[in-house]
């Protein structure tokens, strides 16, 4: 397939709020052009700054704001599209909300929370005294459609990526798509600033973004999608001072991951002083979930750690 050289700048007003094959493309690219893209925060319209977390009242419909889809030209089902995470820049502010009956842990937070966070900095953000959290912006909607099922909205991801919220798909990292629909039909948005490996409140930090995002057609066929982040560790800017790890144990993977979370909850409470929401926040934000081990005659162990150098850091 020939390589372009082609850039483009999308429209930002172009949205759609669906997986759906009959929307007419917003814009018809090349192999190896590159897309700019001006994505709008989730909720937008929805939340704003000024938002209190009683006044918010979500609409699920309109919530995620995709930007697409795209019409790569030779791509048809069999292909695999390769999308280059080029440049992303998040806006100037962004929010954070446990939803009662979403999330992780819904039966221990039942009322709604909202955290809206200032991202002028560019590196990190403040969530309480004494607690910043690093900047690590990525997409966490990429995908192209599936075909089958159509209609649908964005959650959850589907076979053609969607809503994967994979923060490693960070700038520089490269992420592989099977097409599944003539042209591959490619949107994305859902921006977030910072996330931890597992949302566990249900949002990570949902802002405006800036992205640019190169596109090139292999004619191979894989099965699932797929991402190769650029050298080094996975998560850089959080790896300077080491990790506290809670674990949860237990014969149901998603009980061993309450009871992780819950763990962690209560050390940062204990020993950091922050109010349980804040905490579970916390979680969400810069909070891993990973699995340890699955082998173990039935039961199994997953770990929460979170990076120490969030706390004290010069507040």
């Amino acid at each position: 397939m020939a390589v372009g050289r082609t850039e483009h700048v999308i429209d930002p007003t172009r949205v759609h709020h669906r997986w759906q094959r009959t929307l007419p493309p917003v814009l018809e690219i090349d192999s190896g052009d590159v897309v700019e893209f001006d994505l709008r925060v989730a909720g937008d319209g929805q939340i704003t700054p000024q938002s209190t977390a009683g006044e918010v009242q979500l609409d699920f419909e309109t919530i995620y704001i995709l930007s697409g889809p795209i019409y790569v030209k030779g791509a048809a089902p069999g292909d695999t599209l390769r999308i280059d995470i080029l440049r992303l820049r998040p806006g100037q502010w962004g929010w954070t909300m446990i939803l009662s009956d979403l999330g992780l842990l819904p039966e221990d937070f039942p009322e709604p929370y909202l955290k809206i966070f200032d991202l002028t900095d560019g590196q990190t953000t403040r969530l309480a005294d004494g607690v910043r959290v690093p900047l690590a912006p990525f997409l966490g909607t990429m995908g192209v459609h599936p075909y089958e099922p159509d209609g649908e909205l964005p959650f959850p991801p589907h076979r053609g990526g969607g809503n994967m919220d994979t923060r490693h798909l960070r700038e520089g990292a490269t992420l592989w798509l099977p097409i599944w629909c003539e042209g591959g039909l490619f949107s994305c948005g859902d921006a977030h600033a910072v996330q931890g490996d597992g949302e566990v409140c249900v949002s990570a930090l949902e802002c405006p973004m800036q992205a640019t995002l190169r596109f090139t057609l292999h004619q191979r066929s894989i099965a699932v999608p797929q991402f190769t982040t650029p050298p080094g560790p996975l998560t850089p800017q959080n790896d300077s001072r080491g990790y506290h790890a809670t674990m949860g144990i237990s014969d149901d993977l998603m009980d061993c991951a309450k009871t992780a979370v819950r763990a962690m909850i209560g050390w940062i409470v204990e020993n950091h002083g922050l109010s349980a929401e804040d905490a579970y926040v916390l979680c969400s934000l810069a909070g891993d979930l990973k699995i340890h081990e699955v082998v173990d005659a039935g039961v199994w162990n997953v770990g929460m750690t979170l990076p120490l150098c969030v706390f004290d850091a010069g507040e």
